[in-house]
């Protein structure tokens, strides 16, 4: 939970990011050797389809939960930290 404490989030926020964080490692990895043979454009689409498909493994029999619950909290999340205030005092 160190890089949750360090970035100021929830503890709900912080475990879905926790979760998250090995699928996103794993992708990059197998990414990057994938495009080295393949080329870039069947690599985003086989790595993409591969990797979720392992998250929808483990988030279904390992954690038990689904894992587009935790994709959307973590996109609300840095959605709203990134979009600029609507009504910031001056």
């Amino acid at each position: 939970m160190y890089v949750a404490h360090l970035i100021g989030v929830d503890n709900q926020t912080g475990t879905a990011l926790k979760r998250q964080v090995p699928f996103l490692v794993g992708g990059t990895i197998t990414g990057v050797i994938m495009t080295y043979y393949l080329g870039f454009l069947v690599t985003i689409l086989v790595n993409s389809i591969i990797w979720y498909m392992i998250s929808y493994i483990i988030y279904r029999f390992v954690w038990k939960k689904n894992s587009l619950t935790d994709q959307r909290m973590l996109l609300n999340y840095f959605r709203n930290k990134i979009r600029p205030k609507k009504y910031a005092s001056h």
